[in-house]
């Protein structure tokens, strides 16, 4: 028995190599039928290398590989010369995919041929940019496996440093491509440092000094010759390339700064001295690519705390004023962003040296940048410059200094001057930025979070006053700045500065209802008192109001009212997130009026319950877990202390609230009692241990009537919006007690479950159970129920019998739980409760059935893991049956004894569990089981049962998309023609599966080997497939080209399964699936794509002209809703009644004398239309004269209506009896 080998029993880093090396090998195999020429040159060359090493027996690994490449790089290069580009090319493609997973030893064994063979493509003229891109791929590779030793040779031997020495030369390439990649290999490269002690690269200073040298050198040069010889032709076009050269060096010194290492410290003051004199030029170029590096290096200085630790505070304050210095205009849409964006990283670095400087810098740098948004400078200035402020605020002010108290004068100084040049912003010489002007007002509340107050106070009083204007167009900017104002002012003191005046507003006292959503999204850490002090009597008034209206009956007056209260109450929940002052307001008479708005409002039931949940569940977050690093404000507003203090003041209130919510939970229907439950939930956590037995012991003692009760009784109400018994409210109570009962009350408990699962009544059955699960989620409940195995696993296998099945699937989670702490001297209950889980995998409820197949593998798991079976223990078994050594194996042959079942929906259900064990287990059980399994399913493909046939498809399914090929492709002999039996049945979708099974088949083992097993009279059936794949691929291409189908779409496409095993039955293991569409469901597709090119079906409502506006809550609306769209109905009535006809329905036709003495036909119309007029109501008439008749439109004036349409319908029938007459003359 030898078994499969598993992933996981390998290396892990050698597993991963091989699975990645050879997922990007297999991409390139599918390009051997790309139309273009250098993708399938490289898909030929691998296969060729590959047949290669086969022949020779030696694995597949990168070494080999590497070896292999190396081998074949002479016949492209001969020395120094390129003799075949095209070869050199796919091979060095090659060797740089494999290099990056060949081992350390063999990169530095080989360095220096594998650096000889590279060579001439790294220096050859006539190399293309593709060859030295994946030369310089290699390169990296192979000098960041080099050890430190290697790096202490000089430059001029053949070792790392020469290597690198063309490395850089690269860096500095014409072609942009070949540019781009080496200076991403120096960036790799320096960020690799080799293993030591040393934590930079040694190679750095070589980069350094050399990029610093060269970049001063060009530039001294390109000074010289732009001065001396600006009007000479020559002279200029040698400028012009020093000047392409110097914005290399500086694309050089920017990739060099983003290594994880950093820019050495010291070499930043040489650095910054030359970006300072490139920035003073007067070169456009120059200036950007300069600013460019700086932006990089501050980027990264910002970012590392080391390196903020070891610049010098003075040094870097030089480097902070020269930047100043190089203000651009305000209207320069080039150099100002950059400038900007450059301020900004280098005050966060600075700030991060020196807080206290870089604060103290922040008025004036604030008045400089303000300038930048002024109304008519170009957009992008003005965007940068609002970002620039917006990240200064943020990280230039300091909580630390915010929250010294007392502030100092200092502080106090500077931020009633920051605050001064912000409120400045908003004046009418910024209106034209005032949407970014409020982006930086966010910024600064959020940054001064309560100490906001007074400084940008007057800020809330100007931008209230602005979006009260009914011409205002910001409205959305301005809320997100009375936010965050609220968040950091709180709600008091904004509703001081803008009161919301709901009753009776007027012009000097607007109306600022708007300000109710915003109160309730930002609310944090307010003071409970105000709510109590402000919001309830506000609300009380206007339900007084409310009442008022309802009486009038005034129904806009009432949606209006209803609406605040609603809104104002929402408040509740945000008052209650850790308010600072629980203690002093939270007190019994707050809590008794909390009591009374449960029992007597209902619509504000919800609103109470998930106050007073976020209060418990808020302090205990905070008392229990460190999150003072997401609001350092916090602290200072309530320390952990306090909500410890908190907790225990609620945990004084908890049993009355619980009493209450109890009373509560019982009148509320099911659909509703959720929240209440969740709510009761928290307070359990913060109940005295005292309280909760006591409680328990209430709850248990009206649980047994109600149960005797109910059995009396025989029914139940049911239903989402009925009362439940008092048995099931109970039940309920006791479940959610149980994590909080103490180990005394666990024996109670144990006969509280014996007793409910042996109910007659599903819903107390289902209750029972999760008395189990609930106790399996702690540790002490783990512990009681293994001490109490044997009484649980009776109790379990004694009532599976009587299981209704809306229980079914808390059983099979009561069960999932018991497995999971199952001692290995309790294994025979695996076995007792199988059939159980296997049948469970039929369920028609999804949760259930889910239940049943995690069952299945927790149980797997279980026996995996070792141990002994006592089969005489297994109910139903023989007492003297031998053990039986649990294992994977032994698992599968207990489920397979399911295969001989006397129903076929027992055997259907044990070949669907085999799948799903299959799936789970495919990498460790023996070869020998799954063959025999593979054969016997193989053989339940014949059976004339669809039910059995239906699960029998699903395991092929599964079998042929994950099993290994050499276990699968000796079945295709009989497997295939069993399939095919199939595929002419239309029943439950046979055919379909068949057919895509069959192309499983093919992408799998190729056409060759299923047409070799194809019986003659169904190759139709391979065409047919063939012509699919080709039509589905043409169609693909269509679309990509029409842009219809973009990867988004695909995406969604994909994301339909919520498991793995459910995609590998029901989903596609090909990302070509697509491909193989349905050609019998292609015109269907075809047509319900048409119009608006959706797969969305249209759903039309039928309208008549007789009939009322449809009523969707009516039962017969239904009638009247179509997926197809209606067509207006012929009137045939108006033609046929021209006719005559007898009363059976035979046409008249006037005989040869009658045709004599006929009349004109013109004529005898008119007498029959004058008969009819004669004899019509004349209320007809004056109904008709009305509709025919003038209205009045805009102005009063008199409107006619257009009689031609209906003037041209009369004549139709005219013609129309005319024929009529003709053809009865005739």
């Amino acid at each position: 028995m030898i078994p499969l080998l598993d992933a996981s029993q390998m290396a892990p880093d050698v597993a991963e190599e091989q699975f990645t090396l050879e997922s990007k090998l297999d991409r390139l195999r599918l390009h051997k039928t790309s139309k273009l020429p250098h993708q399938k040159r490289l898909a030929v060359l691998l296969e060729a290398v590959e047949e290669t090493l086969k022949e020779q027996n030696t694995e597949l690994t990168a070494s080999a590989y590497v070896i292999a490449l190396l081998s074949i790089l002479p016949e492209a290069f001969t020395g120094s010369e390129l003799k075949n580009q095209e070869l050199a090319a796919a091979a060095v493609y090659l060797l740089d995919v494999v290099l990056q997973h060949a081992s350390s030893a063999l990169l530095i064994g080989k360095f220096t041929s594998i650096l000889s063979y590279l060579t001439p493509a790294l220096s050859h003229s006539d190399a293309s940019p593709a060859l030295v891109r994946s030369a310089l791929g290699c390169l990296e590779t192979i000098l960041i496996a080099q050890v430190s030793s290697s790096w202490l040779a000089s430059a001029s031997e053949n070792g790392p440093r020469k290597a690198l020495s063309r490395l850089l030369e690269l860096s500095l390439d014409e072609r942009p491509k070949v540019r781009k990649r080496a200076q991403e290999a120096v960036t790799t490269l320096l960020s690799h440092p080799p293993p030591g002690p040393a934590t930079v690269h040694p190679a750095l200073n070589m980069c350094v000094d050399l990029a610093l040298n060269l970049v001063k050198e060009q530039y001294a040069e390109f000074t010289s010759k732009s001065h001396h010889h600006r009007k000479q032709q020559p002279q200029q076009g040698h400028a012009a390339a020093l000047e392409r050269k110097i914005i290399f060096l500086l694309q050089l010194i920017r990739a060099i700064a983003r290594n994880d290492m950093g820019w050495p410290i010291s070499k930043i003051e040489p650095l910054c001295e030359t970006l300072f004199s490139i920035s003073r030029s007067a070169d456009e170029f120059l200036i950007m690519a300069a600013l460019d590096v700086f932006q990089s290096l501050f980027t990264k200085i910002a970012g590392d705390s080391e390196e903020k630790e070891k610049m010098d505070g003075a040094t870097f304050t030089m480097i902070v004023d020269s930047i100043m210095n190089l203000q651009p205009a305000h209207t320069d849409q080039q150099r100002a962003p950059t400038w900007l964006a450059i301020v900004a990283q280098c005050f966060a670095a600075y700030s991060g040296i020196d807080e206290a400087r870089a604060f103290a810098r922040l008025p004036k740098l604030f008045e400089t940048i303000c300038d930048f948004l002024e109304s008519g400078l170009p957009p992008t200035v003005v965007t940068s410059a609002s970002q620039c402020l917006i990240a200064l605020a943020t990280t230039c002010i300091p909580y630390k200094i915010l929250l010294e108290k007392p502030l100092t004068k200092s502080t106090k100084r500077t931020l009633s001057e920051i605050s001064k040049s912000a409120l400045s912003l908003l004046s009418v010489k910024y209106q034209a930025a005032w949407k970014e002007v409020f982006g930086i007002l966010v910024a600064l509340f959020d940054a001064l979070d309560f100490v906001a107050n007074p400084y940008l106070v007057a800020a809330v009083a100007t931008i209230g006053e602005l979006r009260t204007g009914e011409q205002f167009e910001g409205r959305a900017e301005a809320d997100g700045v009375l936010s965050a104002a609220i968040r950091a002012l709180g709600p008091e003191k904004v509703l001081e500065i803008l009161p919301l005046n709901l009753e009776k507003p007027g012009p000097k006292q607007p109306g600022r209802a708007f300000l109710l959503p915003l109160l309730r999204d930002n609310i944090r850490n307010a003071k409970l008192s105000h709510f109590i002090d402000y919001m309830v009597p506000l609300g009380d008034h206007l339900s007084q109001k409310l009442g008022e209206f309802t009486e009038e009956e005034n129904p806009v007056e009432i949606k209006i009212y209803a609406t605040l209260i609603e809104q104002i109450w929402s408040l509740l929940p945000r008052y209650c997130d850790l308010p600072s002052d629980l203690r002093q307001s939270f007190t019994q008479k707050f809590a008794e009026f909390l009591a009374n708005i449960l029992y007597q409002k209902v619509e504000l039931r919800q609103v109470g319950c998930k106050a007073l949940r976020i209060l418990v569940d808020s302090n205990k977050l905070y008392a229990e877990v460190d999150i003072d690093g997401f609001n350092p404000f916090l602290k200072a507003k309530l320390s952990k202390e306090d909500a410890k203090k908190n907790l225990e003041h609620l945990s004084t209130m908890a049993s009355k609230f619980l009493a209450v919510l109890f009373n509560v939970f019982n009148q509320t229907v099911t659909e509703h009692r959720q929240y209440i439950l969740d709510t009761i939930n928290s307070f359990l956590s913060v109940t005295p241990a005292e309280d909760i037995v006591n409680t328990f012991q209430k709850v248990v003692g009206l649980l047994n009537p109600a149960l005797e009760a109910a059995a009396a009784k025989k029914s139940s109400p049911s239903g989402k919006f009925t009362i439940p018994p008092v048995s099931h409210t109970m039940l309920d109570l006791i479940v959610a007690m149980v994590p909080y009962l103490p180990r005394s009350l666990y024996s109670d408990l144990s006969m509280i479950f014996v007793s409910t699962i042996q109910s007659g009544d599903a819903q107390v059955q289902k209750r029972g159970y999760r008395i189990v699960s609930k106790l399996a989620q702690s540790e002490v409940g783990s512990e009681y129920l293994i001490e109490s195995m044997d009484s649980l696993e009776n109790a379990m296998v004694s009532s599976a019998e009587k299981i209704a099945s809306p229980a079914r699937g808390a059983r099979l989670t009561s069960l999932i739980d018991i497995v999971r702490i199952l001692p290995s001297a309790d294994l025979h209950f695996i076995p007792a409760i199988l059939p159980e889980a296997v049948i469970g995998t039929k369920e028609v409820n999804e949760k259930a059935r889910e239940a049943a197949y995690q069952l299945l593998v927790e149980m797997g798991d279980k026996m995996a893991g070792g141990g002994s079976v006592s089969i005489c223990k297994v109910p139903r078994m023989d007492g003297d049956a031998a053990d039986v050594e649990a294992s994977i194996n032994e698992y599968f042959t207990m489920v397979s004894a399911g295969l001989a079942g006397s129903t076929p929906h027992m055997i259907s259900a044990t070949i669907t569990a085999l799948s799903r064990l299959l799936y789970q287990y495919k990498n460790i059980l023996e070869v020998n089981i799954v063959s025999e399994l593979i054969a016997t399913i193989d053989l339940f493909l014949t059976s004339k049962n669809r039910e059995i046939v239906k699960a029998a498809l699903g395991f092929v399914k599964v079998m042929v998309t994950t099993l290994p090929k050499d276990l699968v492709e000796p079945r295709l002999e009989t497997l295939v023609p069993n399939l095919l039996e199939w595929s002419h049945e239309h029943h439950a979708r046979f055919k379909l599966k068949a057919k895509h099974l069959i192309e499983r088949l093919l992408r799998r083992f190729g056409i060759e080997a299923i047409e070799r097993v194809f019986p003659e009279h169904d190759k139709k059936l391979l065409t047919n497939i063939r012509k699919s794949k080709e039509r589905a691929r043409r169609k693909k291409e269509t679309a990509e080209a029409e842009g219809g189908d973009n990867d988004e779409d695909r995406g969604a496409r994909k994301k339909k399964y919520s498991s793995e095993f459910e995609e590998a039955i029901y989903g596609s293991s090909s990302e070509d699936d697509d491909e193989y569409v349905e050609s019998d469901n292609e015109a269907t597709k075809d047509k319900r794509k048409q119009g608006n090119g959706s797969d969305k079906q249209e759903t039309y409502i039928i309208h008549s002209k007789f009939e009322d506006p449809l009523d969707l809550l009516d039962k017969k609306a239904l009638a009247r809703i179509s997926s197809t769209k209606p067509t207006a109905p012929v009137n045939m009535k108006s033609r046929q009644s021209k006719i005559k006809t007898t009363a059976s329905g035979k046409m008249l036709v006037d005989d040869e004398e009658a045709g004599k003495k006929a009349t004109d036909p013109d004529s005898e119309m008119l007498e029959q239309l004058a008969a009819q007029a004669a004899e019509a109501n004349p209320i007809n008439a004056y109904v008709d004269a009305v509709k025919n008749g003038p209205v009045r439109g805009q102005r009063n004036k008199l409107k006619f209506k257009n009689k031609r349409r209906r003037d041209e319908d009369s004549d139709e029938d005219m013609k129309e009896v005319r024929k009529t007459h003709r053809r009865a003359k005739f």
